[in-house]
């Protein structure tokens, strides 16, 4: 587990940074999960990333396919690279609500949504896919659920920008969210130098902050924490939830489950 130490107290303005990053990432972001420009790190690492991603997607429709999905909540959507493959996973939905802090990258969800309902038989999604979307524009640390529960809460490389001293509090939201039965699924980074870009510089892996460059050489400190799956899993049972936290040989976690109660 990251050491939470480094970035205990007021983590407001780091926070504040950390918007303004992906807001000003937003055009580029893409560029990290194809391995584009900085984050190419060559040809066999290029197959190991898509190979690992295959495998999460295959855990995240094995998932879906476990009970019915008919309502999701996607927090921290970002560019909507896993919004799409939350569609293709669970054809059943009939609503999935999409909530970020960045209007930029809210855009760009909605546009790849609308390419996605433009090839719907090929993506194996409905035609209405754009009707079955909404998307909420919030600060996740001062957002609330209004009265609707959600069959499924879904977060990808969003738990690890979560500060340490937060961390309780964001998986209480998580909690409110879910309907008595609803399920959780998310995705985060694996601490290695290959899944980033080659002008990043890893800290430690205990570190919870870390610099991050954009293709135009702004600099901004972030929040990034590195978990174990083992220490992770067990964090997470000490605050009522039975989650299985797995992981890919080398770039991803990924952790399924539900509250201990159900």
């Amino acid at each position: 587990m990251a050491n939470t130490a480094e970035g205990v107290g007021d983590s407001s303005n780091l926070l504040d940074e950390q918007i303004a990053y992906y807001r000003a990432r937003a055009g580029e972001y893409d560029e990290w999960f194809l391995r584009q420009g900085r984050y190419d790190h060559g040809a066999e690492e290029q197959a190991r990333w898509f190979a690992e991603v295959a495998e999460v997607e295959q855990a995240l429709a094995a998932f879906c396919q476990q009970q019915p999905v008919t309502t999701a909540l996607e927090l921290a959507g970002g560019t909507g690279l896993w919004t799409e493959r939350l569609l293709r996973a669970a054809p059943a939905l009939t609503r999935l609500t999409v909530v970020d802090s960045a209007p930029e990258t809210l855009a760009i969800n909605r546009e790849r949504i609308v390419r996605l309902g433009q090839v719907a038989q090929v993506a194996q999604v409905g035609a209405d896919t754009v009707q079955r979307v909404q998307y909420v524009e919030a600060d996740l640390f001062d957002w609330r659920p209004s009265q609707d529960r959600y069959d499924l809460v879904c977060f990808t490389f969003w738990l690890s920008h979560v500060p340490p001293e937060r961390f309780d509090a964001f998986w209480a939201l998580v909690r409110d969210c879910l309907a008595p039965e609803g399920r959780v699924f998310f995705v985060d980074s694996r601490y290695t130098p290959q899944s980033t870009a080659r002008d990043h510089q890893l800290e430690s892996a205990g570190a919870t902050t870390i610099t991050r460059r954009l293709n135009d050489g702004q600099t901004y400190r972030i929040v990034k924490v590195f978990y174990s799956p083992d220490e992770l899993a067990e964090r997470l049972n000490a605050l009522g939830w039975r989650i299985t936290v797995s992981t890919t040989p080398t770039y991803f976690l990924y952790g399924e489950g539900t509250r201990a109660e159900i």
